[in-house]
């Protein structure tokens, strides 16, 4: 993990490489560990350090970007000399007021844990073989991974706008399984290992593995009131973020948020944001391009508010830049890093109490959200424990099955939300992730049962 005086070294030297109108630089380094484990065994121990660094021209009114893991000034001038040549071939931009100049001042957050930075693989193993021993009791195998990791963000512009923050994350995905392939999954992330609880998640996959042996049933496809735990809502999410929160979705009219700013299209208890600064989610204070993070509403209490979007897209719009801006000149302009789904006042159990007949559902797989963005259909599979709920108690196992759901649809069907929520990452995001509480859904479409 490169320091504050390294970073702010190497992005001064691209900055004055650039040699363009305007330019801005990030630079973000690495250092992270994943255990990953199967058969309750650690079968694999990885460590990698890396770093890179994207600069950005602005050119008579273009944006050329380029990138480089290598930092020695020659390569940085070849990085300098590519952006320019890519701003020269680039269409001028629209309404484009320049990079990011306001200063404002930072807000306070907890971004960096020492603990979570000094856990070493081998402190890891040790809890990795406690879980262990405690599944063969069980008569359960374990497998998934343990990752932590320390990292430095750095941003800086020709405007004299320095920013900089080291930050840590741990995250952990755990499947049980038994030998009559039944299986439960349990997973959950922080800026804190210790909030992770490793142990926690086995005992947890062990009890889906484990809830009704022996009770299955099958189903016919239709309408069922359905229980989403988060990591459902998470992959559901992610695609929400590509399809309908981004600025190039408002923009290109793909998303159901255009001609539907002010409108209500969910109930009350539906308030869906990005919160960089909920200090129970995974905080962050600024984004790459140095705006400072504040909390984005998209839908609140039902009524939908509007996209996330970088600086160059905000100006494009004529709207206000959300501080959204991940990767620089990025194609989404602006994308919704920490999602959170507001909690109710439930508990799973009385969410579980309340079903008369109806599904309930620990996490989704083969998610595709690209039906019909403008209603957010998507269709996917349940997999890793999928249960039975018949007058208010759990009876029997189903098989994984197959659904197709306009979001849309669902958000404005919401019966009843948790009081708990539950942390849980997304493949493509280092800063954050998704944060969301367990949900009741009336009339879920189930189309069948997952094909072999």
């Amino acid at each position: 993990m490169l320091s504050e005086q390294q970073s702010q070294e190497i992005l001064s030297r691209a900055l004055e490489a650039a040699n363009a109108d305007e330019s801005d630089a990030a630079l973000i380094s690495v250092d992270q560990n994943i255990s990953r484990f199967a058969n309750s065994s650690l079968h694999q121990n990885m460590s990698e350090i890396s770093a890179g660094l994207t600069l950005r021209v602005i050119v008579n009114g273009s944006m050329g970007i380029a990138s480089t893991s290598s930092f020695d000034d020659d390569e940085i001038a070849r990085t300098a000399e590519l952006a320019r040549e890519a701003a020269k071939h680039s269409d001028p931009l629209q309404n484009f007021s320049g990079l990011y100049h306001d200063h404002e001042p930072l807000p306070k957050l907890p971004t960096f844990d020492p603990q979570t930075a000094n856990l070493s693989p081998a402190g890891k193993a040790h809890d990795l073989k406690v879980m262990f021993e405690r599944g063969r009791e069980a008569a359960v195998q374990f497998a998934g991974a343990y990752l932590t990791s320390t990292s430095s963000v750095a941003t800086a512009n020709s405007h004299g706008v320095h920013r900089y923050a080291e930050l840590t994350f741990s995250d952990a995905t755990v499947i049980a399984l038994r030998n009559d392939n039944t299986s439960g999954y349990a997973t959950r992330c922080a800026r804190r290992a210790h909030e992770v609880n490793i142990l926690g998640l086995g005992e947890e996959a062990t009890q889906k593995a484990t809830l009704a042996l022996g009770r299955t049933e099958e189903i016919e496809p239709g309408a069922f009131d359905v229980i989403l735990e988060p990591p459902a809502l998470a992959e559901v999410f992610e695609w929400m973020n590509m399809i309908a929160f981004t600025g190039q979705a408002y923009e290109d009219g793909s998303s159901f948020f255009v001609d539907n700013l002010g409108k209500r299209i969910a109930g009350d208890n539906i308030t869906i944001a990005d919160d960089a600064l909920d200090p129970d989610f995974l905080p962050f204070p600024f984004d790459l391009e140095g705006l400072p993070k504040r909390r984005i509403p998209l839908i609140e209490r039902g009524v939908v508010q509007g996209p996330v979007l970088d600086k160059m897209w905000a100006d494009r719009l004529n709207m206000k830049p959300t501080a959204n801006a991940w990767h620089l000149g990025s194609p989404e302009h602006g994308s919704a890093f920490h999602i959170d789904v507001a909690g109710g006042d439930a508990t799973r159990e009385e969410l579980i109490a309340s079903t008369k007949l109806g599904i309930w559902v620990t996490r989704f797989n083969y998610v595709n959200g690209l039906l019909e963005p403008k209603t957010a259909l998507m269709t996917g599979t349940t997999r890793d424990g999928t249960f039975l709920i018949r007058d208010g108690e759990v009876v029997a196992r189903l098989p994984n099955l197959r659904w197709t759901q306009s979001i849309v649809e669902a958000l404005g069907r919401v019966e009843g939300l948790t009081k708990e929520r539950r942390r849980v990452s997304t493949w493509f995001n280092m800063f954050g992730g998704n944060i969301a509480p367990t949900v009741k859904v009336h009339s879920w479409n189930f189309t069948g049962k997952q094909s072999s």
